[in-house]
């Protein structure tokens, strides 16, 4: 309760962080009681499962174009507050587990880390005289695509505590949200069957626990939440574009059984090298 900010928008339940930061000490007993009864029973009010979404507009974005609005979800405050607590409670347990490739939403990591270590990667393939391939991996609404029959398996493998894991799958169940525009308009309610909730706290732990378990590969990754990217090194052209090949065969197969989508728009390779000769060379890829 401490780490709520004021000012802050409320969820469907119109409860504002200022109402619980205020609270008397009477009202934190009881609020904590019920998330305990919340916990042991496997149940959660209705309305916490429901989440206001505005549409904001991009800056010089088309406005007749759906995708140059940037939905915000607005959650119910007091279940904001129950999803720290199971966070900070599962956190320990799962960042444990994590690959260390993967510097997404973990203490002590950032997306400097990873920028800078494929630069010093790229670096030392020049000291050893090759040429390095880097592909670039954009994932389609990523969050939104997120298997629930997948990710309850792999929380059964990450969190040795079955009912805690069951009460998070049970916080994910029978979501739903109603968009609403500036003007006011309001849809009609919209049921959503897998994904991750947007604006949630335990989301990004969630994600990174349902990519944790990426395949092996020659080529070396770098991750932060859902952006990934290879990189290999090899003396000839020939070499390292088998190799890269071989490795995106294997991480688009690994995609596909676990119902992500790639971009193939968003997704591109690039080429490091010292050769002014073949400045323009791009990579060959196999892949469709």
């Amino acid at each position: 309760m401490s780490k709520l900010k004021p000012g802050k928008s409320p969820g469907r339940d119109n409860i504002h962080p200022e109402f619980v930061i205020h609270q008397c000490t009477t009202t934190s007993g009881w609020l904590c009681a019920f998330y305990t009864s919340c916990y042991q029973r496997l149940k959660l009010p209705k309305t916490w499962r429901r989440a206001s979404v505005i549409a904001l507009p991009k800056p010089n974005k088309p406005a007749e174009d759906p995708k140059s609005y940037r939905p915000i979800s607005l959650l119910c405050v007091p279940f904001k507050i129950l999803e720290r607590m199971i966070h900070s409670r599962i956190e320990p347990v799962v960042d444990s587990q994590l690959p260390r490739e993967q510097a997404g939403f973990r203490r002590g990591r950032s997306t400097a880390d990873q920028v800078t270590l494929l630069c010093q990667d790229i670096e030392d393939s020049f000291q050893n005289n090759e040429k390095a391939g880097v592909v670039y991996l954009d994932l389609t609404a990523a969050y939104d695509t997120v298997w629930h029959r997948g990710l309850h398996l792999k929380l059964l493998r990450t969190i040795p505590d079955r009912h805690m894991v069951k009460f998070i799958m049970e916080t994910l169940s029978n979501r739903s949200f109603i968009l609403q525009t500036s003007s006011g308009q309001c849809s009609r309610l919209r049921r959503l069957k897998n994904r991750v909730p947007q604006g949630s706290v335990l989301s990004p732990m969630l994600f990174n626990v349902y990519i944790h378990d990426l395949p092996d590969t020659v080529s070396r990754k770098y991750g932060y939440a859902d952006d990934l990217a290879i990189m290999l090194s090899r003396p000839t052209w020939k070499a390292m574009e088998e190799g890269l090949n071989e490795d995106m065969g294997t991480l688009v197969a690994y995609l596909r059984r676990w119902r992500l989508q790639l971009s193939i728009g968003k997704s591109v390779a690039a080429a490091y090298h010292l050769s002014t000769r073949e400045a323009r060379r791009e990579l060959e890829s196999s892949q469709e």
